[in-house]
């Protein structure tokens, strides 16, 4: 092995490592660009069908459907431009993050403990009550947005003796447990 290899503790830089030093010219040439056409094709897919998503649930829901081709053009160039714009800034907070996939971990918990919470909830009750389903989702968020808020800037709190990885668990077993409840309770005060 050598001497600069054994000398890396971080893994991430094993293959970049091996691309350069150990493949012959051509493969390492090739092989950089295949990482660079899947890393874009990626990203432009990301692009078009976030403007997509912008043009069709928010431009032609407010503008009306009579809006012309060249607004709807437009609207989606500058949704496309903002979008790329948020992902520089997005990847120019990240510089010093040492595992982005810790990252995407953490964000994941804060974003999508709700929506797990509420698709188990849906799932599992008979309750055909939204109220019900209001309530758990408020609560479910009010856990989340405790726990997280608290590994943040309270380093002392009770939520930090937990793994921030754990806010997802918690997030969605309050939504399906209040929700569950809230939702008994006011379908005893229907019937009764």
């Amino acid at each position: 092995m050598p001497e600069e290899f054994q000398g890396m503790a971080n893994a991430d830089r094993v293959f970049p490592y091996f691309i350069v030093n150990e493949l012959p010219p051509g493969v390492t040439g090739l092989l950089i660009a295949s990482i660079f056409a899947a890393g874009m094709s990626t990203i432009s897919t990301s692009y078009n069908s976030s403007a997509t998503i912008i043009l069709t649930d928010f431009h032609e829901k407010y503008a009306g459907k009579e809006s012309s081709e060249k607004k709807k053009l437009t609207t989606l160039y500058l949704s496309t431009v903002l979008i790329c714009v948020a992902g520089i800034v997005v990847a120019l907070a990240m510089i010093n993050t040492k595992s982005v996939l810790d990252t995407w971990w953490k964000l994941a918990s804060v974003f999508s403990g709700g929506i797990l919470g509420l698709f188990l909830l849906a799932m599992f009750s008979r309750l055909k009550n939204s109220a019900a389903a209001v309530i758990g989702v408020v609560a479910g968020l009010f856990v989340i947005t405790w726990m997280t808020v608290s590994n943040l800037w309270f380093p002392e709190a009770w939520a930090t003796q937990f793994h921030p990885y754990l806010t997802i668990v918690f997030g969605t077993t309050a939504i399906f447990i209040i929700g569950f409840l809230s939702g008994l309770l006011l379908t005893k005060k229907v019937k009764s």
